[in-house]
C-alpha cells in the first residue's frame, strides 16, 4: 500500500492508494494546526480516479506589492487564506482550494432550481455548496459550521496540545472573502452538528452535508439531529469504503479513535445507508457513486450520494 502524506490547514493528510484500503486520514504534526496559516500549495498535476481536475487560472498569480488595484487586493486575501474550496472568481482570480467540488456537481443530481427552497449547509467551510444553493435560486441559505478547531471532534489527549494561538484560530475567513466577491445573502452560523434542532433555526426543505460523517465521534447523532431539521429531503455525501462491503450482507463499520485527527471511522455503505434510515428518514436514493481524490495529490476516495427523504 503506497501512502502520501501532505499537510492541509494544519492537519496533515494520508492518502492511501490501494483499492480497498483508499482513504482519507489526518494527522496532526508537530503542534496543532501548526501549518494554518502556510495556505495550501498550488500544483498542476491532476488527482486520480474518475474525476478530472482543472487548473484555475489564478494558480500561480501573485500580486505585486505596489499595486493597489482591487484585483491586487483580492488576490493578497486569497493569499492570506488556507482554501478548502476552488471558487472562480472572475476575471482570472480564483482560489487554490483543496477540491473543486464544480467538478462534480452532475454527481449530485441537484435540480437546477431551487426557488422557494430554505436550505441548510452543514460544515459549509468555505461555503462552495451553500453558494451554489444560493446561485439556484433558493429564497434562503444557512451556512453552518464550527467557530475553530478547537470545536473540531477530536480526542482530548489532542486538543490539550493546542497553543494559546492555536485556540485563538478562527474558521470563516474563506467563506468571507467569497461571500464578498459573489455579492451573496447567505448567512453564515456557527453551530455544532451535535446542537442542531428546530428550535435554533427552524426547519429547512433542503439539508445538505458533505464529507463529514466519518470526522465525527457519534455520526448517528448528528444524523438525528440533521433530520430533526429536515422538512423534505436531505444531500448526504460521504466516503465509503467497499472492502467492508465485502463480508456477506452485513453493515460494517470500522473504529479509528480519532487517531489520526479528526477521522473516527471507516463506514461501509450498507452501514451509512442504514444508518441515515436508523436516524429518521422514511426512504434513500442512491444518486451515484464515483472516485474522487484531493486535487493536486495522489489518492482516491469512494464517494456516494444519497438522497434522504423525510
Amino acid at each position: 500500500m503506497a501512502i502520501k502524506r501532505i499537510g492541509l490547514g494544519g492537519f496533515g493528510i494520508s492518502l492511501t492508494a490501494s483499492e480497498h484500503e483508499a482513504g482519507l486520514h489526518f494527522s496532526l504534526g508537530g503542534s496543532l494546526w501548526e501549518r494554518v496559516a502556510r495556505g495550501i500549495k498550488k500544483r498542476r498535476s491532476a488527482p486520480p480516479g474518475d474525476v478530472d481536475t482543472a487548473v484555475i487560472p489564478s494558480d500561480g498569480a501573485v500580486a505585486n506589492d505596489n499595486d493597489s488595484s482591487p484585483a491586487a487586493e483580492l488576490l493578497r486575501q486569497i493569499g492570506r487564506v488556507t482554501w478548502y474550496h476552488t471558487f472562480d472568481f472572475g476575471n482570472g482570480i480564483g482560489t487554490p482550494g483543496a477540491f473543486d467540488h464544480s467538478l462534480i456537481l452532475d454527481r449530485y443530481k441537484i435540480p437546477e432550481r431551487f426557488d422557494g427552497k430554505r436550505v441548510l449547509d452543514i460544515a459549509t467551510y468555505d461555503g462552495f455548496w451553500a453558494f451554489e444553493f444560493e446561485k439556484r435560486g433558493a429564497r434562503e441559505v444557512f451556512a453552518m459550521d464550527l467557530e475553530g478547531p478547537m470545536d473540531v471532534d477530536l480526542p482530548p489527549s489532542r486538543l490539550a496540545k493546542a497553543t494559546a494561538e492555536e485556540k485563538a484560530l478562527r474558521y470563516g475567513q474563506g467563506f468571507a472573502i467569497a461571500k464578498e466577491q459573489f455579492k451573496s445573502s447567505v448567512q453564515r452560523v456557527v453551530c455544532s452538528v451535535y446542537d442542531l434542532k428546530p428550535e435554533t433555526f427552524g426547519l429547512f426543505d433542503v439539508v445538505h452535508a458533505g464529507d463529514l460523517l466519518l470526522h465525527l465521534n457519534s455520526p448517528v447523532k448528528a444524523l438525528q439531529n440533521m433530520a430533526s431539521v429536515c422538512s423534505d429531503y436531505a444531500l448526504i455525501s460521504d466516503v465509503y469504503f467497499p472492502d467492508l462491503d465485502h463480508m456477506g450482507s452485513r453493515k460494517l463499520v470500522e473504529y479509528w479513535g480519532g487517531r489520526d485527527g479528526p477521522t473516527w471511522w471507516r463506514i461501509g455503505l450498507r452501514a451509512l445507508e442504514e444508518m441515515v434510515l436508523d436516524a429518521g428518514f422514511s426512504r434513500i436514493e442512491r444518486l451515484s457513486t464515483f472516485t474522487y481524490g484531493y486535487r493536486a495529490k495522489p489518492g482516491k476516495w469512494h464517494h456516494v450520494v444519497l438522497k434522504a427523504h423525510k
